[in-house]
């Protein structure tokens, strides 16, 4: 039944040929945080005739909100009970407008801006790059390649500083991505897609119930698209087995997922540049594209494997033990564009790189759960180690490439010098974890949630070119500490202090720079910190939620790569962004929804140390790639059958393209929309992205990779639920 969500809870009795004691049979306890209400008593002689009852929450299928949270405490937690910001995406409305990508999942997010390349996903959350933050399960997946959202159930997103449960990371935030599983109560689908610039695909997601302990399920897809951008496209394809074991005492999960993303590279086009040096928005047209088409690829393959066991000893404690394996190979023949050249900066020189990119993650996590009394204390404990090793094997070739025009350029591949070594590292790093977390309640109107973790990560990088190598062990402390008061009955006021670090080695790829001469391999860790402060409501009987919050997040001994000479690195001191988040979501009335967030903030490098490479001193200057506001607002109708229709807008505020600030990307605000019919068993919907034909850029990676969005496209889809 679609209507009800998977936020759910289930009782049941059934005689299955046993006979019931003549007492009162408590069909299933009362839960008045989510408004279950359910109890019965009855003779030995109705009992034994009884069939099962469901009992499900309120919530309608389609309401935005999620029971509870995983990401901000690694056990399910209520959103009202975390002193921090979490954001949930249900990955099934992204998919209706065509979204295939995380990049896709996270347009619209308060405090997440995109700066994604074509060869692999980045975010800033709240200022800070994240390229590095990004997991799947609760598992670290920091290698370069774009991911796909096929066998993603939701993607939940932890505002500020996370590593007393998940490390190293720039302190922004971590995404996470969680999978679908299989279950006894998942609906089969099969899925067809038809869109704009050829766009066509197809997707089944097969759930099986073996026995009472046993269940598996398949996702499996493939789509091939063309794009507004001359001569690229894309194929991608993929199959996600699992199958799960539980009996309700020991569950045993084993989940197995394989992706391939094939297309052609697309960097985005150069910047404009006047003959007093200031830089314009890119003069060519949109669909105009700098590579040496026919020639180049770009094809990722991944393979990841996750065993999931866990083991209850009783109601209050379980033990859980995590295996994941991540196997990449990425390669890639790319040609795009640099500077300017050239009568009147006309013409744009180009440069020709040729990857081969293997890289192996294994890592394993045990962790042990559970809840204890001591005195009036009711507490939610949670210890746990960790340990990962991973490989990373760039292998690089580089050649010039010949000039084009800025306007016109001739995209026919060139028959220049053939492609020579340019790198060629091994990278190899292992880290080693203790953490342990109390989540404890006080009194009914008082929380408190405390951690403290400790890392030892170990980088070693090796170059086969020259046979220099570059070694370096940190370790690290990172404490967290929130307060949740909830002195009436749908308020919760929280307050929050958490802290990061950045180990060199182990930014947004692992691995040090053998054979460097600059202070690159020697510098400290970063670290990064912030103070968080908010009020989590519900409103007219719980159908409206809402999160309201105020943050500083600092990044000291902040590294920044300096864009005339991207070997060097420097340490720009403080960079500092603070600003305030909204978010509303839930039932409006009968069949409304909204789901709806905004984030306004100032992001600045406040201190800097001097560097006369850097161009210019970028004290005071705004935080590359991050906008001053953002946000998205949608509204749905959506019964459980019948016509269904959604609309709303994403809005990107102003983001600096360089860390000079010498170009500015501008604000833009998208519409998007869509409709639909659901019948009992199927389910048909066009979609329209982009609904007024909005000129705007999406994405930038520097001066000579700034990204246009995608002009007007539709999807038509059709789908059966069986």
């Amino acid at each position: 039944m679609p209507f009800f969500s998977s936020r759910r809870r289930t009782c049941a009795v059934a005689s299955r040929g046993v006979r019931l004691r003549p007492l009162a049979v408590a069909i299933c306890s009362i839960a008045s945080s989510l408004d279950y209400a359910c109890a019965a008593e009855t003779s030995e002689s109705e009992a034994a005739s009884l069939p099962a009852v469901e009992i499900r929450s309120k919530r309608s299928y389609y309401d935005p909100r999620p029971a509870s949270v995983s990401t901000a405490t690694r056990t399910d937690s209520d959103p009202r009970d975390v002193p921090q910001t979490v954001n949930s995406i249900a990955v099934e409305e992204v998919a209706s407008y065509g979204g295939r990508t995380l990049a896709d999942a996270l347009s619209g997010v308060p405090g997440i801006s995109n700066t994604s390349d074509t060869r692999f996903d980045s975010f800033r959350i709240r200022g800070f790059s994240s390229a590095g933050d990004l997991f799947l399960d609760g598992v670290r997946d920091d290698a370069q390649y774009v991911r796909s959202l096929g066998n993603i159930e939701r993607v939940e997103v932890l505002k500020g500083p996370a590593a007393v449960l998940y490390g190293r990371g720039s302190g922004g935030g971590v995404i996470n991505r969680i999978s679908k599983q299989p279950g006894h109560d998942v609906q089969n689908s099969v899925q067809v897609t038809a869109g704009s610039y050829g766009r066509l695909g197809a997707s089944a997601d097969l759930n099986q119930v073996l026995s009472d302990e046993w269940a598996m399920r398949v996702n499996a897809g493939r789509e091939r698209a063309d794009s507004f951008r001359n001569g690229v496209n894309s194929t991608r394809q993929y199959i996600a087995p699992a199958i799960k074991w539980d009996n309700h005492r020991t569950s045993w999960l084993l989940q197995t997922e394989y992706n391939e993303f094939e297309r052609v590279p697309d960097r985005g086009m150069p910047a404009g540049r006047r003959v007093n040096g200031s830089y314009t928005l890119p003069p060519a047209a949109s669909s105009t594209t700098y590579g040496a088409l026919g020639r180049d690829y770009l094809k990722d393959s991944s393979t990841n494997f996750r065993s999931t066991l866990e083991h209850k000893f009783d109601n209050q404690w379980k033990i859980r033990n995590v295996l994941s394996l991540l196997e990449l190979d990425s390669r890639f023949d790319n040609t795009f564009a640099g500077g300017l050249t050239g009568p009147g900066n006309s013409r744009v020189t180009r440069s020709r790189f040729v990857q081969d990119l293997k890289q192996r993650n294994l890592q394993a996590n045990l962790e042990l759960d559970g809840k204890l009394m001591t005195g009036a204390l009711e507490h939610q404990l949670l210890f746990g180690a960790d340990y990962t090793n991973e490989n990373r094997h760039p292998r690089l070739w580089r050649a010039n490439a010949s000039t084009v025009s800025l306007l016109a350029p001739d995209t026919t591949p060139d028959r220049g010098p053939a492609p020579t070594v340019f790198s060629n590292s091994v990278h190899k790093a292992s880290g080693y974890a203790l953490y342990a977390q109390d989540q404890m309640r006080l009194s009914p109107q008082w929380q408190v949630l405390a951690g403290v973790r400790w890392d030892r990560f170990a980088a070693d990088s090796l170059s086969q070119v020259n046979n220099s190598r570059a070694q370096r062990t940190t370790s690290a402390v990172s404490p967290r500490l929130g307060v949740v008061w909830s002195p009436l009955k749908d308020h919760s006021f929280y307050a929050s202090y958490s802290k990061n670090f950045i180990p060199s080695g182990g930014v947004d790829t692992v691995g040090l720079d053998p054979g460097s001469t600059s202070n690159v391999n020697a510098l400290d860790p970063q670290f990064s910190r912030q103070l968080e402060a908010g009020v989590k409501s519900d409103w007219f009987d719980k159908r409206i939620s809402s999160t309201l919050a105020v943050f500083q997040l600092d990044l000291y001994n902040r590294r920044t790569q300096v864009a005339s000479s991207p070997d060097l690195f420097v340490l720009t001191g403080l960079e500092r962004n603070r600003g305030i988040e909204l978010s509303v979501n839930g039932q409006l009335a009968t069949d409304w929804f909204i789901r709806s967030g905004f984030s306004v903030q100032n992001a600045r490098i406040l201190e800097s140390k001097s560097c006369r490479m850097c161009g210019a001193n970028v004290q005071g200057k705004r935080s590359a790639g991050v906008s001053s506001a953002n946000g998205s607002l949608f509204i749905s109708y959506a019964p459980a059958q019948g016509f269904f229709a959604e609309s709303g807008l994403v809005y990107e505020g102003a983001r600096y393209v360089d860390v000079n600030n010498l170009l500015d990307l501008p604000a833009y605000t998208r519409w998007d929309a869509r409709l639909g019919y659901r019948f009992r068993k199927a389910e048909v919907t066009f979609a329209v992205t982009n609904l007024t034909g909005k000129n705007y850029y999406v994405t930038s990676t520097g001066l000579a990779q700034i990204m246009p969005g995608s002009p007007r496209s539709a999807l038509l889809s059709a789908a059966y639920k069986f």
